[in-house]
C-alpha cells in the first residue's frame, strides 16, 4: 500500500487486496464454489475437500478463499453467504495452508485443508474463528494451533501488563519474560514434532521451522518421521532443504584477499541517519547498531498483509545469518503502538532493533512509497541494495557478509 494518503477509494481497495500492486489477479485453479445448500450431503472423491462454513453475523455477506503461495495469500475463490452459511469445494493433492477473509475484514483466518469435510465457524473478529475436521492431520493441527494461540495471548499480555510503565526495571523484566515464553514455545513445538512422527502435519511443522532450530535438531526431527511419511515426495523435498542448510553451515564464509590490480567497485551511497522510539519507549537510531554489521532495513506495518506474510522469512534469515554479522532493523509505518507491539510479539520479531515511523519521515527519506520495502546496508554503512526480496535478498546478504 502507498503509505502516503491519496484517495479513500484506493485505500479501501488496497486494504482488501494487499499493500502493493504486486498482488496481481490470479486464476482460481484449485477450488470451485459449490452452489448447493450447505445442508445437502456431498460425496467427496479421494482428493476433494469440502468447507462447510457458518457465521452468526448479518454483515458478513462474502467469504474469500486464499491459497498461501510463498507465504503470500492469493485469493482463488469467493462464496456468497446465504442464511449465514457458505461453502467451498475443490481438489487438492497434498494438505496445505489456506486462509479465509470476508467483506468486513482484511484480516485472515488460517486453516489447514486436506481431502476431508471441514466445518468452519467464521466470526466477525476473524482471528477468533475456528475449524474442525475428523481426519488425523486436522486433529493434530487443531491441538497444535490451540496451544500456539494460548502462547500468542500470553505474549500480548506481557505488553499490556506494562500499563505504561517503561522504566528500566519493567523493560528488563519484559525482555526476560519474552525470552522465557519463546523458549517455552520452541520446546512445545519440538515435543509435538517428536511425539507425532506419523502425521503429515508434523512434516509441515518441520518445513516451517527449518530456520528456527539447529541443523542437527532439524535432522533429528526428520529422521524420527515414519517410513511412510519419508516416502512421500513432499517430505523428500524437506530432506533436500535440510541438506542445503547442513551444507551452508559446514562451509565457512570466504575471506576476500587483496589483489595487486585495482578492480572496479560499485558506487554505494552512504545510508541516511535516523532515530525514533522503539517498542519500549527508548530512542534508537541507525547508529545504535555496531559498525561492521550488514543491516537489513525492513519497512513494514501490522496492517500490511504482504508484510506480515514475509515476516517468517525475516526470522529465518536472522536465525541463519545473525551469528555471521547480520542485523535487522524493522521500521513500522503503524499509527497505533498497541497494534505494532502485538504484531512484533505474534510474529516473533525478537531482534533488538525496532522503530515506529508515525510521521513517515524515515520512509520519505529513503524514498519508500509502498511496503513491504527492504534494503541492505553494507559493513561500511553504505546502501548496497534497495527494494530487494526473496532469493535475491538472501543471496545478497551472503555476498555482503563475505566482503
Amino acid at each position: 500500500m502507498n503509505i502516503f494518503p491519496r484517495t479513500p477509494l484506493v485505500i479501501v481497495y488496497l486494504l482488501l487486496f494487499g499493500c502493493d500492486t504486486f498482488n496481481s489477479k490470479k486464476e482460481a485453479t484449485i477450488p470451485t464454489t459449490v452452489v448447493d445448500t450447505v445442508n445437502k450431503e456431498v460425496t467427496l472423491s479421494d482428493h476433494e475437500f469440502l468447507i462447510n462454513g457458518q457465521t452468526f453475523s448479518d454483515a458478513l455477506t462474502t467469504v474469500y478463499l486464499h491459497k498461501i503461495e510463498n507465504r503470500i495469500p492469493i485469493i482463488i475463490d469467493s462464496a456468497s453467504v446465504n442464511d449465514k452459511q457458505f461453502q467451498f469445494k475443490g481438489s487438492i493433492e497434498n494438505p496445505d495452508y489456506f486462509s479465509l477473509s470476508s467483506n468486513i475484514s482484511n484480516k485472515r483466518f488460517r486453516l489447514l485443508i486436506d481431502a476431508s469435510k471441514i466445518d468452519v465457524f467464521l466470526n466477525e473478529s476473524i482471528e477468533n474463528s475456528s475449524s474442525y475436521s475428523s481426519t488425523p492431520i486436522q486433529k493434530a493441527f487443531n491441538v497444535y494451533n490451540k496451544k500456539m494461540y494460548d502462547y500468542r495471548n500470553k505474549g500480548v499480555d506481557l505488553y499490556y501488563n506494562l500499563k505504561g510503565d517503561f522504566s528500566n526495571k519493567s523493560i528488563s523484566k519484559l525482555r526476560k519474560d519474552r525470552t522465557k515464553l519463546f523458549a517455552e514455545t520452541s520446546t512445545y513445538t519440538a515435543q509435538f514434532i517428536e511425539s507425532h512422527p506419523d502425521t503429515y502435519f508434523t512434516a509441515l511443522l518441520i518445513r516451517d521451522n527449518i530456520g528456527f532450530y539447529h541443523h542437527k535438531k532439524i535432522r533429528e526431527f526428520y529422521n524420527n518421521l515414519s517410513p511412510e511419511l519419508k516416502a512421500l515426495a513432499f517430505v523428500k523435498s524437506i530432506d533436500s532443504a535440510i541438506i542445503e542448510k547442513e551444507n551452508f553451515v559446514s562451509k565457512p564464509i570466504p575471506i576476500k584477499t587483496e589483489v595487486a590490480t585495482k578492480t572496479f567497485e560499485e558506487y554505494r551511497p552512504k545510508a541516511y541517519g535516523f532515530s525514533g522510539k522503539n517498542q519500549y519507549g527508548q530512542t534508537q537510531s541507525l547508529n545504535s547498531i555496531p559498525r561492521g554489521k550488514v543491516i537489513l532495513l525492513d519497512f513494514w506495518a501490522s496492517w500490511c498483509a504482504p508484510c506480515r506474510a514475509t515476516n517468517p522469512d525475516l526470522v529465518n534469515l536472522y536465525n541463519k545469518y545473525n551469528a555471521d554479522g547480520l542485523e535487522i532493523m524493522s521500521i513500522s509505518e503503524d499509527k497505533g503502538e498497541a497494534e505494532w507491539m502485538t504484531a512484533i510479539n505474534v510474529d516473533n520479531l525478537y531482534w533488538n532493533y525496532h522503530i515506529i515511523d508515525k510521521n513517515k519521515t524515515i520512509a520519505f527519506r529513503y524514498g519508500v512509497e509502498s511496503i513491504p520495502f527492504k534494503l541492505l546496508i553494507d559493513k561500511k554503512g553504505r546502501i548496497a541494495s534497495e527494494k530487494i526480496s526473496g532469493r535475491k535478498l538472501e543471496q545478497r546478504i551472503k555476498e555482503l557478509l563475505a566482503e
